[in-house]
């Protein structure tokens, strides 16, 4: 009858298998192939004649090399052994052609009481029916994708350790420490070694640092060191770097000049540091190199590309520039302590009196200058001995303390009154001839005679108390003090004191840079120096003072002055 539709079950699902879009085979219990859909034929180029009866696992299923697997090894023949159903993807099915098709697939056992249509899964396993498909591209996109992902989590790492280095590295201005963090930060990120060599001012060339995964410190230590000067032509990648030449990307010792005495000294460091593939690049700055990073994998297989190259580059740039800045600091530091030194006056020796001073400049160079100490010897024989402070940290206060300083010298000598008069002329003279707002200060004078006794006469205008140390260890604070030098209307309210200075018996005057540093308890740091100063008092004066600073330990935030005398015994 036209028209007539076949609605047998049967008939019914093989329609829907010669229809479907994915490719359709089915197996015996033995794996020999019993079934193939038109678009099996599409997707791997077999006919149904070619393959049915063919052993499916011999026929189609290889691996990545296109050798057949052992059957062990195929899931596809798990999945009829074991009568469970599997998928899987990235399996590989040998097209008629040769070439390799990848595809995803699902296994479903067929059982010997199985009834078409009713889904019953009974009996023994009588076969199998895979349903695969052409994965190629889905695969290729996934593969993308992921190395996609793979180099935006590097990118983030690379950047994430480029911003690490550049913390890290701006919380120094010590040029050694520096170049310690550096290698330490970039090893094992950026390779499995790494070293820095330095150009001395003189011209000298200098591996400063090194470091190495697997190797022991000890075993670095005896890499570092001087190394020969940079030749007038260099022939060698570290010497055209030192030369101010871009980063250089060498594959181990075999691209590095051994004749040349710069470049056998890198390739002796090559060969112990089995180096495969290496990086050299300048540290550099406003138009000056400064030195070389070098950086190397000993793992075969590991080189340095276009992309880790720029972030070699980035770090040894930001390494150059606080390298730099680090050099700007030195030199202004030494600058400011220099000019700081050469304001302070060199120390009489008075007879049979004694005197030692030290200057400890602040950690930070633009702190340096307003501490001083001065000593000298008035018109009636007596000691003048002063400490003091201008408020302010800079070279403008390292001026406006030798501005006070020669003013408080000069009404010294000028005038015979007690200290807290002349304190109180000075106060008056700040205000009119001086920029200098305010200071702390200890005005005093030592009387006696070389036989003794030894008298201090003294005025303390807003200072830390002066510390006198007698010969058996006794301690006292000379806490007798009134307000700030710059307060004139208040020169009155300074009082004088008076006390005795037993034979051997030592005066300790300083600046609040020794007492007080952040986060302490000054009297806490008082109690310190009073007990240091008990168990240091039978010391020669010049170790008595070197003693208390390296026990004391000043926190380096201010400058420090400190001015001793020592009486005869």
């Amino acid at each position: 009858m036209t028209g007539h539709v076949d609605d047998r079950p049967g008939a019914t699902h093989g329609r829907l298998v010669e229809a479907m879009n994915s490719g359709v085979l089915a197996t015996d219990e033995s794996g020999r192939i019993t079934a193939w859909n038109p678009r099996a034929q599409r997707l791997l180029g077999y006919t149904r004649d070619e393959v049915l009866g063919r052993r499916m696992h011999l026929l189609l299923h290889r691996d990545a090399a296109g050798h057949v697997p052992p059957e062990r090894d195929c899931r596809l023949l798990r999945a009829l052994r074991t009568g469970v159903p599997a998928h899987g993807d990235g399996e590989r099915f040998a097209h008629r052609d040769g070439r390799l098709v990848l595809c995803s697939w699902s296994a479903a056992p067929i059982y010997t009481g199985d009834q078409a249509g009713t889904g019953s899964a009974t009996g023994a396993v009588a076969g199998l029916v895979i349903v695969f498909q052409d994965a190629a591209d889905r695969v290729a996109v996934e593969r993308e994708r992921r190395d996609r992902l793979a180099q935006v989590r590097r990118a983030n790492s690379r950047l994430a350790l480029v911003a690490e280095i550049t913390t890290v590295l701006s919380s120094t201005l010590n040029e050694e420490d520096l170049l310690r963090r550096l290698v330490r930060l970039v090893v094992p990120a950026l390779g499995d070694w790494a070293e820095v060599d330095l150009l001395i001012p003189d011209g000298r060339v200098e591996r400063v640092t090194a470091t190495h995964r697997e190797m022991s410190a000890a075993d670095i230590a005896g890499l570092e060191g001087p190394l020969p000067p940079v030749p007038r032509t260099p022939r060698g990648p570290l010497a055209q770097v030192l030369r101010g030449g871009a980063a250089i990307v060498v594959g181990g010792g075999a691209d590095v000049h051994s004749d040349e005495p710069l470049g056998a000294a890198q390739y002796e460091l090559f060969q112990v540091m089995k180096a495969q593939s290496a990086i050299i690049a300048p540290l550099a700055a406003r138009g000056e190199t400064y030195g070389a990073l070098t950086l190397g994998y000993s793992r075969p297989g590991h080189g340095y590309g276009p992309d880790d190259k720029l972030v070699v580059e980035d770090v040894a740039r930001r390494t150059g520039l606080v390298l730099a800045n680090a050099r700007l600091y030195a030199e202004q530091r030494n600058t400011a302590e220099a000019m700081q030194r050469n304001l302070l006056t060199p120390l009489p020796q008075p007879g049979a009196l004694r005197l030692e001073a030290r200057y400890v400049p602040a950690a930070q160079a633009s702190w340096v200058g307003g501490d001083w100490y001065d000593a000298f010897l008035l018109p009636d024989g007596a000691t003048g001995l002063v400490i003091g402070d201008i408020v302010g940290h800079d070279l403008h206060a390292a001026a406006r303390m030798a501005e006070v300083r020669n003013m408080l010298r000069a009404l010294a000598w000028d005038t015979a009154e007690p200290p807290s008069g002349v304190l109180a002329r000075l106060d008056r003279v700040m205000a009119a001839v001086s920029d200098a707002e305010l200071a702390t200060a200890v005005f005093g004078r030592v009387e006696g005679s070389p036989a003794g006794p030894w008298r201090l006469r003294w005025c303390n205008a807003g200072h830390p108390p002066p510390l006198l140390i007698t010969g058996d260890g006794g301690t006292h604070f000379l806490d007798e003090h009134g307000p700030l030098l710059g307060e004139p209307d208040l020169t009155g309210t300074r009082p004088d004191g008076i006390r005795l200075l037993p034979p051997l018996s030592t005066l300790v005057l300083y600046t609040d840079g020794l007492v007080e540093t952040r986060g302490t308890d000054l009297a806490d740091r008082l109690t310190s120096l009073r007990r240091h100063g008990s168990h240091l008092a039978q010391l020669p004066l010049t170790d008595l003072c070197d003693k208390l600073l390296e026990r004391v330990e000043p926190g380096g935030e201010d400058d420090v002055a400190l001015l001793a005398l020592r009486t005869p015994g």
